[in-house]
């Protein structure tokens, strides 16, 4: 991927943990690499498919005075939101913030950070059988629509369904939606936790009746196994209805453990379970 560096440009502005930090300020050294496509800048002369430099080493220097942050840690994160949203252009950003002046009474060069966020497409399960079912699913999507980090791409059709997992309850409303995000797959999944709590679901029950069910079903070809989130979804290749909103949206993505498109996958299961 093409890149945009800006090398050791130096702000004073006022982060740190003590009183004097953010009083007397101190020198803040970014390096920052950015990733995106330049082959149409450099082909065309299309401003529009470039960054300004220029423009962007000043607001970094604004954004970096904006707040007094404790830790330079949040200050590199929410410069990396900031560059992400003002230019839909980037890919991955890489910064590194350096404290140079840094209250350390020991001789050395430089403390520093660098956090590095890349855009990753990543598709959501979503589910209800309490209610208005329609609108908790307008209402889920709104609000993952209102998130800064997030884009939704593509919304599959509606699917009414017979609940799954062998408690007698409701029909469901299920939907997928294809969305873009440079949070971590662990902020994204808090993210959609806290839609959910924001939405009144209770969870008291395993596979029981639920106002609004998010499930991160893939993120990109990631595997993850932690105890809080298995990708792929361990379920994705057991649910029709899953795999149908899946074929609607990308027929040829491959399940990265299975090595099999998301078509594939659901004619075996229709092979399997006529």
């Amino acid at each position: 991927m093409d890149q945009l560096r800006i090398k050791d440009l130096e702000v004073y502005a006022y982060h740190g943990l003590f009183g004097a930090e953010k009083e007397l300020g101190q020198r803040f050294v970014l390096d920052l690499i950015l990733d995106y496509d330049m082959t149409r800048a450099a082909q065309t002369k299309d401003l529009s498919a470039s960054i300004h430099y220029g423009e962007l080493a000043e607001q970094l220097t604004r954004w970096c005075q904006a707040e007094k942050e404790d830790l330079i840690e949040t200050l590199a994160y929410h410069l990396i939101n900031q560059i992400f949203f003002h230019y839909p252009l980037v890919e991955k950003v890489s910064l590194e913030v350096k404290k140079p002046w840094a209250p350390i009474p020991l001789p050395l060069d430089t403390c520093s950070v660098k956090l590095e966020r890349s855009k990753r497409k990543a598709f959501i399960g979503l589910g209800t059988n309490q209610g208005d079912k329609a609108a908790n699913l307008d209402a889920a999507l709104k609000k993952i629509a209102d998130n800064q980090k997030i884009q939704i791409l593509k919304t599959s059709s509606r699917l009414k369904t017979e609940p799954w997992g062998g408690v007698e309850q409701e029909d469901f409303l299920n939907q997928v939606i294809q969305l873009e995000t440079w949070m971590t797959p662990e902020e994204l999944l808090e993210t959609l936790l806290t839609i959910e709590l924001d939405l009144g679901r209770v969870r008291e029950i395993k596979w029981g009746p639920r106002l609004i069910d998010l499930d991160i079903l893939y993120i990109g070809q990631e595997l993850i196994d932690s105890p809080d989130l298995i990708l792929p979804h361990p379920y994705v290749a057991e649910r029709d209805f899953v795999l149908k909103s899946l074929v609607e949206l990308a027929p040829h993505f491959i399940d990265p453990v299975k090595r099999k498109s998301m078509r594939q996958l659901l004619a075996e299961l229709e092979k399997n379970h006529p």
